[in-house]
């Protein structure tokens, strides 16, 4: 089991707590679609490992960054080398296995928190159409949709449950392939289908979906 420094820690108050010692779960994986041959696990200790698919006795890198659990991790569709992940830390972060010159090589590139969410994030989806787009399922009921050549810091959309019904929990979100609709379920059983609009860019040539990407990931905050 590697340390994960930041685990325990309060995302406000930076209070660590104490961890027993024992075997790390495994919450989540994805597979690069340009390369088989790895894959990206998130465990229930904040981290991330990236493995062989040849080999199994240990992990090619670990990233840190997160302080809670990893709930999912994302390769996105157009850069293999670029992924995302939410945790019950609250936030979501981009990462890539091929950093910038300069950038420390097992840290995150990029955290994205709204500045009202003080829950879990349980779901993150990268848009099939559009390289720099993701939407998110969070605890507290919400969908946000971003998109970081648009708005790097904030969502450009944030759709809460409707007041009447009681508190749910989103529990996963997903786009469809070829239309503008997002689709979200909750703890309850329920799915809501939402329709988007101003949305698809699918236009961009799937370098140009590479290039996009690239400027928010270099880009300076």
């Amino acid at each position: 089991r590697i340390p994960n420094p930041h685990l325990g820690a309060n995302c406000v108050y930076k209070h660590k707590e104490g961890i027993v010692s024992r075997k790390s779960s495994g919450f989540c994986i994805d597979f690069p679609r340009h390369d088989p041959s790895t894959y990206l696990v998130g465990t229930e200790d904040g981290l991330v490992h990236r493995c062989s698919t040849s080999y199994n006795e240990q992990f090619l890198d670990t990233y840190y960054g997160h302080s809670g659990p990893v709930y999912r991790v994302r390769c996105n569709p157009f850069m293999s080398h670029a992924f995302l992940t939410c945790s019950a830390d609250w936030t979501m972060k981009l990462w890539t296995t091929k950093p910038p010159h300069g950038h420390p090589p097992e840290t995150p590139l990029l955290t994205f928190q709204s500045t009202d969410l003080y829950d879990a994030v349980n779901d993150v989806v990268w848009a099939p159409q559009n390289s720099t787009s993701f939407a998110a399922a969070m605890d507290d009921g919400r969908i946000e949709l971003w998109d970081l050549a648009e708005k790097p810091l904030d969502p450009i959309v944030v759709h809460y449950p409707q007041a009447e019904k009681p508190q749910r929990r989103r529990t996963c979100v997903r786009f469809s392939p070829n239309s503008p609709v997002l689709v979200a379920g909750d703890d309850q059983g329920s799915v809501d289908v939402m329709r988007m609009y101003n949305t698809n860019q699918s236009y961009y040539s799937d370098q140009e979906q590479q290039d996009r990407l690239a400027a928010v990931m270099v880009k300076k905050r």
